[in-house]
C-alpha cells in the first residue's frame, strides 16, 4: 500500500530551519477542526489500519485506499454529501493542511489574484496540475462498486477490532441498540426502500391501527419512502461518547429485531466475550430465546423494556401489590450543564451599566451564600420503584428475570406504571437497572444529532450502495471524531450539535502553518511576523531566492494550465 503523508509537529525544528534560509511550503489554514481530526487518525495508524481491511472494488489501487477513506470522511464533516462537490471540500477544507504540500499546494496568481490550488495525483498520467488529489468522479466509482453488504460488514467487523486495538471500548462495556427510520425522496427508483404511513410523530401506522383511526387523525398521516437503520451504540456510564458499534441498513417494513440478534452474534464472533457486557434495548426487541442465548452463552446482561399485555409484567403487579413489598424512590440524575459556548465578542469590553449590574447580582449571591439562603430548585421527576425477582412466567425465556416495576411517585393506584426486565443476578436494589434503562434515552439525541446537524439522510443518488455509504462513512467519522474530542479531555462538546462542536474546535483567527523536511509548526500571525523579523541577514538572501523559485514554479504551472 503506498504510504500515508504524514507530518510530525515540531515547532523547535521548523523555526531552526527557517532561521536558517530553508522550508517547503507556507499555508494559512482556517478548517483546523478537520486539520487536526486527520491527522489524529494518520499518526495513530488507524488510518493505515482501516485502509487496509477497507472492500476494494477494483484489482489496481491507482488511488490509495487510505486517502478514499480520508476524502469520504473529509466530506462528512464538512456536511457536503455529492462526489461532484469534493473540489469545494478540498479548497475551504483543512484535507490539504493535514498531509502536507505533498498532497496539494494553494497558490494566488499574482497576475489575477486567483486562489489556485495545484494536486500532482497519484500517478504520472497527469498532463496539468489537479484542483484535487483525484478525480471526483473516481471516488463516486468506487463508493457505488463497492457492495452495500460488504462495506457494512466491514465496519461491524474489522472496523469494530481496529477501535477495541486503539481501546475505544469502555471496561464497563454497555451497548445501547435502536431502529430508526431513514426517510428518502417519493423515488421508486431508491434500492430496496418501501412507502409506508406514518402519524404525525413518524411513527408507523399498521393496517389494524389504521382502521381505528378518525378522519381527523388519518388527515395527519402520510406516506413516506424510508429505510430502517438498526445500531449498536457503545457508550461509558455518563454517556461522555457515543461509538457506533455496528449498524444494518435494511428496508423500512423489515422487524428489526431478528436482525439486531444477529447483529450481536456477529459482534461476538469478531470481538470476542467479555467486550459487549450489558446491553439496553426497548420492548421492540423483546425475545425470550435470545435474551437466554446471550445471558447463558455469552454472559452477557440485558436491560429491555416490558409489554404491559405480558404475562411476566402482568405477574409483577400482583407481586407488587403485596403489602410486604418495599418500594424504593429513585430520581432521575440531571443531565450535565450546556456545553461552555465562547462567542467571538466574548473578550470586547461591556458597557458600564452592565459591569455595574452584574456586580450587584454577584454581591446578592455572595450574601446568600454567606446566610445558607438558595434559590429556588425546580423539583425533579420522583418515581417509585421495586424489584421484583426471580420471575419464570415468560415461557420462551429459560433464564430467571427480575422486573422492576415503576410508577409515578403520585400514582399510588400504579395506572401508569411501567416495567424493565433485567437479567442481572447481582443486584438487589431497583435503582441500577432504571437509571440504566435511562441510558437508552441518549441514543434517541444521537440519532437526532446525525439526521438533523450531520445531514444523514441528504442522499443525492438513489443507489443503495451510496446510501450506505453514505450512512457508514458518517456513523465512522462520527464515532472517531468524539474519540479525538474525548482524548483531548474536552467530553463536554460530545453531546454537542456539530456545528457547535465545530465552533468550539476552530480558533477565531487564521493560522500560519509552515513546512519543512516532513514536520510542521502552526503560528499565529504575530507569531510568524515575530519569527520573520527574527531571521539573521544571512539567511535572509536564502529565503528571498527560495521563495522567488516557488513563485517562477507556481508561474509556470498556471502557464501550462491555461495553455490551449
Amino acid at each position: 500500500m503506498p504510504p500515508i503523508l504524514v507530518y510530525e509537529q515540531n515547532r523547535p525544528y521548523v523555526i531552526e530551519k527557517f532561521h536558517n534560509g530553508h522550508f517547503d511550503y507556507i499555508d494559512v489554514v482556517q478548517e483546523v477542526a478537520q486539520r487536526d481530526f486527520f491527522r489524529y487518525v494518520a499518526s495513530t495508524l488507524l488510518l493505515e489500519r482501516l485502509a487496509e481491511t477497507c472492500p476494494w472494488p477494483r484489482r489496481k489501487e491507482e488511488v490509495p485506499a487510505w486517502f478514499y477513506i480520508a476524502a469520504n470522511m473529509a466530506m462528512r464533516l464538512h456536511g457536503n454529501h455529492a462526489f461532484q462537490g469534493f473540489p469545494w471540500v478540498v479548497s475551504t477544507g483543512g484535507l490539504l493542511a493535514a498531509f502536507g504540500p505533498k498532497l496539494g499546494t494553494k497558490q494566488i496568481d499574482r497576475k489575477t489574484g486567483e486562489f489556485r490550488i495545484e494536486c500532482p495525483g497519484f500517478n504520472a498520467k497527469n498532463a496539468y496540475p489537479r484542483q484535487t488529489p483525484c478525480d471526483p468522479d473516481f471516488l463516486r466509482k468506487i463508493a457505488k462498486d463497492t457492495p452495500a453488504d460488504q462495506l457494512m460488514s466491514w465496519f461491524n467487523g474489522p472496523v469494530q477490532q481496529i477501535f477495541r486495538r486503539h481501546r475505544y471500548f469502555d471496561k464497563a462495556g454497555i451497548f445501547i441498540a435502536d431502529g430508526s427510520y431513514i426517510f428518502v425522496p417519493d423515488n421508486e427508483n431508491y434500492e430496496g426502500s418501501v412507502k409506508m404511513l406514518f402519524d404525525e410523530h413518524n411513527h408507523p401506522v399498521g393496517k389494524k391501527q389504521e382502521q381505528q383511526m378518525s378522519a381527523a387523525q388519518l388527515k395527519k398521516c402520510q406516506w413516506r419512502r424510508c429505510y430502517k437503520m438498526i445500531s449498536l451504540l457503545h457508550t461509558d456510564a455518563k454517556g461522555d461518547f457515543f461509538l457506533y458499534a455496528g449498524l444494518r441498513i435494511v428496508p423500512g417494513n423489515v422487524h428489526e429485531c431478528p436482525v439486531l440478534w444477529k447483529m450481536v452474534d456477529e459482534f461476538v464472533s469478531v470481538m470476542g466475550k467479555g467486550v459487549m457486557k450489558d446491553l439496553i434495548l426497548d420492548r421492540g426487541f423483546l425475545d425470550g430465546e435470545a435474551i437466554a442465548k446471550v445471558k447463558s452463552e455469552y454472559g452477557m446482561d440485558v436491560t429491555i423494556g416490558v409489554k404491559r399485555n405480558m404475562n411476566v409484567f402482568e405477574d409483577a403487579m400482583g407481586l407488587a401489590n403485596l403489602p410486604e413489598v418495599q418500594w424504593e424512590r429513585y430520581t432521575r440524575e440531571q443531565s450535565d450543564p450546556p456545553v461552555p459556548f465562547t462567542r467571538h465578542y466574548a473578550d470586547a469590553p461591556r458597557p458600564e451599566h452592565i459591569e455595574k449590574r452584574e456586580a450587584a447580582r454577584q454581591h446578592k449571591l455572595d450574601e446568600q451564600r454567606a446566610t445558607g439562603e438558595r434559590p429556588p430548585v425546580k423539583e425533579q421527576e420522583q418515581l417509585m420503584l421495586t424489584r421484583i425477582k426471580d420471575l419464570t412466567t415468560w415461557s420462551s425465556c429459560s433464564v430467571p428475570l427480575d422486573l422492576v416495576v415503576c410508577r409515578d411517585s403520585k400514582d399510588e393506584a400504579m395506572d401508569e406504571a411501567w416495567g424493565i426486565l433485567s437479567t442481572a443476578r447481582d443486584e438487589s436494589k431497583a435503582g441500577p437497572a432504571a437509571g440504566r434503562y435511562h441510558l437508552r434515552v441518549g441514543i434517541e439525541e444521537r440519532h437526532r444529532h446525525l439526521k438533523c446537524f450531520w445531514d444523514l439522510a441528504e442522499f443525492t443518488s438513489p443507489s443503495f450502495a451510496l446510501v450506505v455509504n453514505q450512512i457508514v462513512f458518517t456513523a465512522l467519522t462520527y464515532s472517531l471524531l468524539q474519540q479525538q474530542i474525548l482524548r483531548q479531555g474536552r467530553k463536554a462538546l460530545n453531546k454537542a450539535s456539530k456545528s457547535r462542536m465545530l465552533e468550539e474546535l476552530v480558533p477565531t483567527s487564521d493560522a500560519v502553518i509552515v513546512y519543512t523536511d516532513h514536520y510542521y509548526a502552526v503560528f499565529d500571525k504575530l507569531d510568524y511576523t515575530d519569527m520573520v523579523l527574527a531571521v539573521p541577514e544571512s539567511a535572509r538572501e536564502k529565503l528571498r531566492e527560495l521563495i522567488m523559485r516557488k513563485r517562477s514554479k507556481s508561474r509556470v504551472s498556471a502557464a501550462t494550465d491555461s495553455s490551449p
